[in-house]
């Protein structure tokens, strides 16, 4: 079966997490996927620990479904290979602060006009203007500025970190959506374009329910914040948890009934003193059991309720278990596939550049200047 983007070529000049991302999605979808490095160190997650066999875990879990050329843009060289092949690719992809590639020609006004087809996509940390554009930033910080890190504090009222780089990868989803959307529409009109996503914007993109119901005016908007019993975590007699997620009214009855308090039944909404009752009252109950004997006993009981599992619980036999590292989304008739593991450094440099064009030669001549490695 023909992958949904077999054809495509994507020149990934991206570093770190969201880019890569973002490219090895494509790549599971198809797309010939070229990473662009800078020797002799390449991509920073290479030396990012623990390593899986020879390689970096971090790194092999975002560059699989690609091929890898080491060429150095601080040369004039290397800045003639990204062009070139910037005339061949259908999507370029890069990730640096506002103004960097195009300070070294590289960047989307002069590569379209060289290639009108081409679609430019820049993934910033808080988009291409306004007065962020040109700050450092990291997952924390676009947190920060989005209201997600306000918006989750722990019983202290601090800021609570996620485990997972949030803001990264909701960029690397937003750039891939717009990405898609670029090459459908020049299926109709020909011609490539620009897509600017962000890491803010993906932090945004995730904050749209809260963001709206605030905007609306006063009121309750924090019902899925813990503020009532019937959707909070509660600690077990073996310090684990359960998540209790019983919004709607007939799962909170049956959870009310299945632990012998039937007359909370009618008071789920209930906030302030008298909700704090009900939780309390749920706290003592589930503190009497062990998380996994709850489990058991809730087993049969439709009231949402699931075990909050560790990540070496959720990889060794959680129902996510097979999900970590795949493809996050089915395709019946052209799935997608990982069919080539992350590129040692350089891995590719010279069958790429041959395709590229460049003579045996040239592409010798570069190596020795260390234009290419």
């Amino acid at each position: 079966m023909t992958a949904p983007l077999e054809g495509l070529r994507v020149i990934d000049l991206t570093r770190y997490i969201p880019g890569p991302y973002c490219a090895m999605l494509l790549g599971d979808l198809g797309a010939d996927v070229v990473k662009v490095e800078e020797p002799p160190l390449g991509d920073p997650t290479r030396a990012l620990p623990p390593a899986d066999g020879e390689n970096s875990a971090a790194h092999a879990a975002l560059n699989r479904n690609k091929r890898s050329v080491a060429v150095d843009l601080r040369t004039a060289e290397g800045v003639d290979v990204v062009r070139r092949l910037a005339t061949q690719a259908d999507v370029l992809l890069e990730a640096f602060r506002p103004g960097t590639l195009a300070r070294r020609g590289l960047g989307a006004d002069p590569l379209r006009a060289s290639n009108p087809r081409l679609i430019y996509c820049s993934l910033t940390g808080y988009g291409p203007q306004g007065p962020h554009a040109a700050r450092a930033g990291h997952d924390i910080d676009y947190l920060a500025l989005g209201g997600f890190l306000g918006g989750n504090r722990d019983a202290a009222g601090r800021p609570v970190l996620p485990t997972a780089q949030v803001a990264d990868m909701a960029g690397a989803l937003v750039a891939t959506i717009g990405i898609l959307a670029a090459l459908q529409a020049r299926e109709r009109t020909g011609h490539g374009q620009t897509v600017d996503a962000s890491m803010l914007a993906g932090v945004a993109a995730l904050m749209s329910l809260p963001a709206a119901r605030r905007r609306a005016g006063p009121g309750p908007a924090d019902e899925l914040t813990g503020v009532h019993a019937c959707y909070r975590v509660y600690r077990c007699r073996d310090g684990r948890h359960l998540a209790v997620g019983a919004l709607e009214p007939k799962f909170w009855q049956a959870l009310c009934g299945a632990l012998g308090v039937p007359e909370l039944a009618g008071r789920q909404w209930e906030r302030g003193e008298r909700g704090d009752e009900q939780a309390a009252v749920l706290e003592r109950l589930f503190a009497t059991r062990d998380r996994d004997e709850w489990v058991r006993a809730l087993a049969g009981v439709e009231a949402c309720v699931e075990p909050v599992l560790d990540l070496d619980e959720a990889l060794a036999a959680g129902p996510a278990a097979r999900l970590f590292g795949a493809f996050p989304v089915r395709l019946s008739d052209t799935p997608a596939a990982s069919h080539r593991p992350a590129p040692a450094l350089g891995q590719h440099t010279q069958e790429v550049l041959a395709w590229a064009g460049y003579s045996r030669e040239q592409i010798e001549g570069m190596r020795r200047s260390g234009a290419v490695a």
